[in-house]
């Protein structure tokens, strides 16, 4: 998820990890805003733009000259602005993470993050034949912290139960976290490690000897989404415009509303398709199952890039195939809105076959978010607060929920998606009691509080342990149960079946 910096730069190529602030899923923000209509942008604004034109210094300017000139954004677009703008982007030009920055991440608050997640890859690499050779996969590493726990933690356990790494890749575009990245791999013992950065997870090469560890953690929820409403015209598009009345030079010092959002008054390209898949949708074939491998035409549809028009891919190739996703369209009521993110996708698609190496691997997505579509999640996060994601662009982090079931659907035909699990329930199955207990022995008396805090933070259920979700990735297997073999700790369970 391109890239930018930290977890951000890495995740499109990275956007990174939020946050010590849960946002209930029932609850709509007080700066939701009613849906306009948006203006047909004249010839006249345009010529406007184009006679007025100075060198901008901030991204709200960019973004409104950009609206002005060429009509209002999708979502996904005005996201990658603020997100990864080269000069003037939110993780380009940011100190993001920390206490001084716009969010924690669970690997700085206690090690014990690293070192449990750590527990369940050596697990699985022992269960899969313990290779003689591993890769570790990173998407958004930030600062590294998570990577060097989990490489130390590799390292502290006795030679036949210690993952050998033998290379390192790390999806990351920012050439400042990549030193950041570098240095924290050399503070634990592995800087003689191969380590390759790439600016996208396809951009990893295939590996025909090594076991893949691939790591996601807080990459999804900030890649850009599309966000569309059902309408009696069919679904409309959600989009970015300037305010009615930030049109004029703005002369006043007092804050008002810069930027709100509108439909498009027309179907747009992503809207278009997702009607007509709709439609296709509402008459389904009685063969499908949300386990079942997606067909090919039907990925392709998904996929589907919503910021350029169509190119090859067409509603006609989905007939007669279903997914669960295409099937949300013909479910929802008129009003409704959803959230669609076709970079995710492609993303989720790439992790996948990362895993599908004769030596196998195992993976882990851990976001907020839940094994549905969402319409409403998208928020920004500035200071340690939710704010409205239209105010301070480039100054402000924006994310929204994960739809864990979209990602296994793009997913199924490569690897099983188990789970998923809170974080409170994966890291007290891995140990997480006993390993407190265990540094709190050793811990000298003045950090025994701080380090008991931060742990019982990371599993709060009220917090980061509820809202916080693992989901389980190991390669496709042959057999009997057709792949649904029990995966510690998530057992049988399958992103997106019904128990």
């Amino acid at each position: 998820m391109l890239g930018s910096v930290g977890r951000a730069a890495t995740r499109w190529t990275a956007f990174s990890s939020k946050t010590t602030i849960f946002y209930p899923k029932q609850v709509t923000p007080s700066w939701s805003r009613t849906i306009e209509t948006a203006p047909k942008t004249s010839k006249n604004t345009q010529n406007e733009q184009a006679t007025r034109r100075a060198v901008p210094t901030e991204l709200l300017t960019v973004i409104q000259e950009t609206i002005k000139t060429h009509g209002p954004l999708p979502v996904s677009r005005y996201m990658t602005l603020c997100l990864q703008h080269p000069t003037l982007g939110y993780y380009t030009t940011k100190k993001v993470f920390g206490s001084k920055g716009d969010f924690v991440t669970s690997p700085e608050i206690s090690q014990i993050f690293g070192e449990l997640l750590a527990i369940w890859y050596v697990t699985q690499w022992a269960a899969q034949g313990a290779s003689k050779k591993v890769r570790i996969v990173e998407l958004g590493p930030g600062r590294g912290t998570l990577l060097a726990d989990i490489i130390r933690t590799f390292r502290a356990l006795p030679p036949h139960s210690s993952p050998p790494v033998t290379s390192i890749h790390l999806i990351e575009s920012s050439l400042a976290m990549r030193e950041e990245q570098k240095r924290r791999i050399q503070q634990v013992g592995a800087g003689n490690v191969e380590t390759n950065w790439w600016s996208s997870v396809d951009e990893v090469p295939a590996s025909n000897d090594e076991f893949t560890v691939v790591i996601a953690h807080e990459f999804f929820d900030a890649l850009p989404i599309h966000i569309f409403e059902n309408t009696d015209r069919g679904w409309r598009e959600v989009l970015v415009d300037v305010a009615a009345d930030s049109k004029s030079p703005i002369v006043s010092s007092t804050p008002r509303e810069q930027l709100r959002l509108v439909l498009s008054p027309g179907a747009t390209p992503a809207s278009t398709m997702y009607t007509r898949v709709s439609e296709l949708a509402s008459s389904p074939p009685p063969s499908s199952s949300p386990l079942s491998p997606v067909p090919k035409s039907a990925s392709s549809s998904l996929a589907f890039d919503t910021t350029l028009p169509p190119t090859s891919a067409s509603p006609s190739t989905v007939a007669g195939s279903l997914s669960p996703t295409l099937s949300r369209f013909s479910r929802l009521p008129a009003g409704s809105r959803t959230e669609i993110s076709p970079v995710s996708w492609e993303v989720a698609r790439g992790v996948g076959n990362l895993l599908t190496g004769p030596m196998g691997g195992a993976g882990l997505i851990v976001d907020y978010g839940d094994e549905k579509a969402f319409g409403r999640s998208w928020r920004g996060f500035r200071k340690h607060q939710i704010v409205d994601p239209l105010t301070e662009p480039g100054h402000t982090d924006l994310t929204a929920n994960v739809d864990f079931a979209y990602l296994a659907e793009a997913m199924a035909d490569l690897v099983i998606s188990h789970g998923p699990l809170t974080q409170a329930e994966f890291l007290t199955s891995l140990g997480l009691q006993p390993r407190l207990e265990g540094l709190l022995r050793k811990a000298k008396d003045d950090r025994e509080e701080e380090i008991e805090s931060a742990a019982k933070r990371l599993v709060d259920k009220l917090g980061m342990g509820g809202q916080y979700r693992f989901v389980g990735i190991t390669p496709l297997r042959k057999g009997a149960d057709g792949g649904r073999e029990e995966c510690f700790p998530f057992g049988k369970k399958l992103v997106g079946e019904l128990e």
